[in-house]
């Protein structure tokens, strides 16, 4: 499906997935058995006019809308731009809430993301490893003073109450959103590939 198809449908809250085909993408898709190496979450604020991506990347070749710099870790970047230079296959999840009446909190939203904004992206290459590893010594304590991808989109759905607090947002990868993931009151759509 064509990204301007879909556009207009997007909302706060949808998970925009990335197959990338480099090495590191390969080795998370790998170690993860998922199709999905990166992560991001569609904003759409009435501050600017246009769908936004929030992630936490080491891509930097786009201009965060807040800095104005491109750099690594959380950011705020066109979802469009994003689309038309990313290297790889784009799946888009909505987010459906079971209360057709409900909607994204988004003041605990924009709380969350006055507090992350600029932090860079993971420094722990263990806290990586253990994300994706659960077996023996393999349990990650929350630590929000960097942020890789899943962790960042973790931690805002359970800010916003459709993940428990029960498993720590840096236990969570790519796949995880991918695949089935049990929300409180909500669910994902089926993936929708998309081309920018």
């Amino acid at each position: 499906m064509k990204y301007e198809d879909i556009r207009d449908t997007l909302d706060t809250g949808d998970i925009v997935l990335f197959s990338g085909k480099g090495r590191i993408s390969g080795l998370i898709k790998w170690v993860t058995k998922s199709e999905w190496s990166h992560i991001g979450m569609v904003l759409r604020l009435v501050e600017w006019n246009m769908l936004l991506l929030w992630e936490s990347t080491t891509l930097s070749k786009i201009k965060d809308i807040q800095s104005g710099e491109a750099r690594q870790g959380v950011q705020l970047v066109p979802l469009s731009e994003r689309l038309k230079v990313y290297d790889g296959r784009v799946g888009i999840r909505r987010l459906n809430y079971f209360d057709k009446y409900q909607a994204v909190d988004t003041m605990a939203l924009m709380e969350f993301r006055r507090e992350v904004k600029g932090r860079p992206y993971e420094r722990s290459k263990l806290e990586l490893l253990k994300s994706a590893y659960d077996g023996p010594f393999g349990k990650n304590e929350e630590d929000l003073s960097s942020l890789f991808c899943s962790e960042l989109v973790a931690e805002a759905y359970q800010r916003l109450g459709l993940l428990t607090e029960g498993t720590p947002s840096n236990e969570f990868t790519p796949a995880d959103f991918g695949g089935d993931i049990n929300l409180i009151n909500a669910d994902l759509s089926e993936t929708i590939e998309v081309e920018g």
